[in-house]
């Protein structure tokens, strides 16, 4: 039986259906008829509206419940892929408690300065286990969804250039001027605290815009989301690893290898380094 969604109700049978496949088909739609008389379907005028808010929170409410679910899954591929080196969760664990204690409590405080200040000292410390210890497959790294570690580093680079501009923002109008007499005289508006936020923005939106444009707006707003949240989940998944052997600092990537991750032993095998293939040896 293939059912259609037409206006008038039709649907095709195929040349096997039975009497008594007919009998139970009979029997669903009128089991169906009597459970659309109870919701109120049958009555335009009775209880039409409390009906409709009824869809309405169950649309919005398995809408949300879907989108949960892919920022959590996010969240799971993302850790899974990318952070499995002792050092990189200890990073994660403590710049996430120095989110969520200094830097976001700054923003309802409106210190905008002291925020940003915060969130570039513990994504230094969050990012390091990435640059300098997570032995990270490549082919793995594919599957997460937002930043990878040549965007993170393209917006490291970034952040270098604006503050260089701005501490040499006159120089730099100056010599503009010289060049060309019709660039305006220098008149920097911006105070040192909206020139960081506006900056702290460029690093995501950059990327929260070609989010939107490859896969829509609730996709990106998704992924904001998620990039806001998971500080908490990053607490709630590394806190064993609050505190970690020393030994570990010791263990750094080399960054002209090439690291293979079986996702299901968390283990990590070296198979090349540099242009020569190496037999697989194991990352202890």
């Amino acid at each position: 039986i293939f059912l259609g969604n037409y206006s008038t109700g039709k649907f095709n049978l195929n040349a096997d259906a039975t009497v008594k496949d007919l009998e139970i088909l009979g029997d669903r739609f009128v089991e169906a008829a009597k459970l659309m008389k109870e919701h109120g379907y049958f009555e335009p005028n009775k209880h039409k509206l409390r009906m409709m808010l009824r869809l309405l929170f169950r649309f919005v409410w398995n809408y949300a419940n879907i989108y949960y679910n892919q920022i959590m899954e996010d969240k799971r591929i993302d850790i899974e892929v990318s952070h499995n080196h002792p050092v990189n969760k200890f990073g994660h664990f403590w710049s996430s408690v120095a989110m969520l204690t200094l830097a976001y409590p700054c923003i309802y405080l409106n210190r905008p300065l002291t925020c940003c200040l915060v969130f570039l000292l513990s994504h230094a410390v969050r990012q390091s286990g990435h640059f300098f210890y997570e032995h990270q497959d490549r082919d793995m790294e594919k599957l997460k969804f937002g930043h990878k570690d040549g965007s993170k580093k393209e917006a490291c680079a970034a952040l270098l250039l604006a503050g260089v501009v701005y501490r040499y923002r006159a120089a730099i109008w100056e010599q503009l001027h010289k060049i060309n007499n019709n660039t305006p005289n220098f008149n920097f508006h911006f105070t040192p605290s909206q020139y960081a936020v506006t900056v702290a923005f460029l690093t995501i939106l950059p990327h929260f815009v070609e989010i939107v444009h490859q896969y829509g707006v609730l996709r990106g707003i998704s992924w904001m989301i998620k990039i806001w949240t998971d500080p908490i989940t990053d607490v709630i998944d590394f806190y064993e690893y609050a505190r970690i052997d020393p030994k570990w600092f010791l263990v750094t990537k080399d960054p002209h290898a090439v690291y293979r991750l079986d996702p299901e032993t968390k283990t990590v095998v070296v198979v090349k380094v540099g242009g020569c293939g190496v037999n697989e040896k194991k990352v202890e």
